[in-house]
């Protein structure tokens, strides 16, 4: 999985983390209940998961992941990569190969929280497809001149709460994410969005800024 892919994953997710989900037929005025929701916390904490579909059809093995987004700054948590930003600096982190790579917030953020936030009423298209005898809507985001062409929600119309959200991929892969737990307005350390590179003495600091 690309690390483009990882870091939408988490940031789509935490865009409709929201407690108060209307259970309107309207998609598009659903869609600003989700972007104002989200506008009136202080921080937005996720818990989640994924698979990847390579084929689009059928899924990989599922990976836990843990998203954290207050303002413009963020942090994604996952198997292989941990991505931090305090809304000016990027830092990337590849597990594995034991390298952190910064960059400057400002360069190449299309698929940040902030941007998605942002754009997402003017971007995508939003279409409800139906609700399920469970209560589960389904709404599909269109975007023509975007990366990912569709994407799918699911939202517990009776519960409040996102439980899904399928990514549909150009080279026709797919991601599908599911939300664990949800928690609002934590206390956290002002440190908490920066990459502190003396607990990780080994890590190469290539800086790109």
């Amino acid at each position: 999985m690309t690390m483009k892919k990882k870091n939408f994953i988490a940031c789509l997710f935490l865009l409709f983390a929201t407690q108060a989900v209307s259970a309107q037929n309207n998609a598009d005025a659903l869609i600003r209940v989700l972007v104002d929701q989200i506008k009136s916390h202080d921080n937005v904490e996720m818990a989640f998961n994924y698979q990847l579909s390579p084929d689009g059809k059928t899924l990989g093995d599922s990976q836990k992941g843990h998203a954290w987004l207050q303002g413009e700054a963020y942090k994604i948590e996952m198997s292989e990569q941990q991505t931090i930003s305090d809304g000016k600096s990027i830092w990337t982190y590849l597990i594995d190969e034991e390298e952190v790579m910064i960059s400057n917030a400002t360069e190449g953020t299309d698929n940040t929280p902030l941007k998605l936030l942002t754009s997402l009423d003017k971007s995508y298209a939003a279409t409800l497809t139906g609700i399920d005898a469970q209560g589960n809507a389904t709404i599909e985001l269109a975007n023509p001149k975007g990366q990912y062409k569709r994407v799918s929600l699911k939202i517990d119309t009776k519960k409040t709460s996102l439980k899904s959200v399928d990514i549909y991929m150009d080279d026709g892969s797919k991601l599908v994410v599911n939300v664990e737990e949800m928690k609002f307005d934590q206390k956290l350390d002002d440190k908490f969005f920066t990459f502190d590179a003396k607990k990780h003495p080994n890590v190469d600091v290539i800086d790109m800024r």
